[in-house]
């Protein structure tokens, strides 16, 4: 790419420590842009600013009706995701396409559903209200393309359990079964081996678990009880990353690095 091509860098809100570079354009989500001095732009979750559509651009925005654009996105990923997908998605989703170099840091797509201790039984985790299997899905046939390190999980060492009982008919039974009963089978599942996941994991069968995952907005009652749950969403989150991780394995043109136990 030519000198004046645009140095994009998108600074999520997870882990991780971003080095920020000479002459990059810093975009970063869900923050006041006057708390980011640092930012170029700050993109916004448009329901907390209290605005009738999906997303709010403050700050130098690239060009060609950038904001028109991460709103109308927004709507074709949801058709997708079956909820509103994250500001880090959709600006990604966007500005991938455009004559730009781009860098993530701090951001991979995958926020743990486990409820904090303190958190009061009725208040959900805000993380919940994205897909992010989906999220990850829709990534996996262009991340490699960027430069994107933190988007990529260690996979873990095991041996091929070619003759393991299958955990995905139980894992996708759950919303069907009474609440002690579904706690007793999902800390069966969280104690299943990362090989046995991906063993028989199928894209289909990643798709069917991916609602297990998530909230949508607007609706009052859910079958995944589980994600107001203390001890069950941190079982449900260890199962979240290994499913990510068969996932990855299944869909993803590069392979990652395996991690030892």
């Amino acid at each position: 790419m030519s000198s004046n091509t645009q140095q994009w860098h998108l600074i999520g809100n997870g882990p991780g420590k971003a080095e920020i570079r000479l002459n990059e354009r810093l975009i970063r989500f869900n923050q006041s842009l006057s708390s980011s001095a640092s930012s170029t732009l700050v993109v916004s979750n448009g329901r907390v600013k209290g605005i009738n559509q999906p997303f709010l651009v403050e700050g130098q925005q690239p060009p060609h009706d950038f904001e028109r654009r991460l709103n109308e996105t927004s709507g074709v990923l949801e058709s997708r995701l079956g909820v509103r997908p994250s500001a880090g998605l959709t600006t990604l989703f966007v500005l991938r396409e455009k004559p730009c170099n781009l860098r993530i840091s701090c951001m991979d797509l995958l926020p743990t559903i486990a409820r904090p201790e303190q958190l009061s039984n009725r208040q959900p985790l805000a993380c919940c209200f994205h897909n992010w299997l989906g999220e990850r899905r829709i990534a996996l046939s262009w991340a490699h393309k960027l430069d994107w390190p933190e988007f990529w999980l260690s996979e873990l060492e095991g041996s091929n359990l070619s003759q393991a009982s299958d955990p995905y008919p139980p894992l996708l039974s759950l919303p069907s079964l009474e609440r002690q009963d579904g706690l007793r089978l999902i800390r069966w599942l969280a104690g299943q081996p990362h090989a046995c996941w991906k063993t028989h994991a199928t894209e289909e069968l990643l798709i069917q678990a991916e609602h297990l995952f998530f909230l949508r907005r607007g609706v009052r009652d859910t079958s995944n009880w589980w994600l107001f749950d203390f001890e069950a969403s941190g079982l449900m989150a260890r199962i979240h990353r290994t499913l990510a991780m068969a996932q990855q394995s299944l869909l993803s043109p590069v392979q990652a690095l395996p991690e030892s136990l």
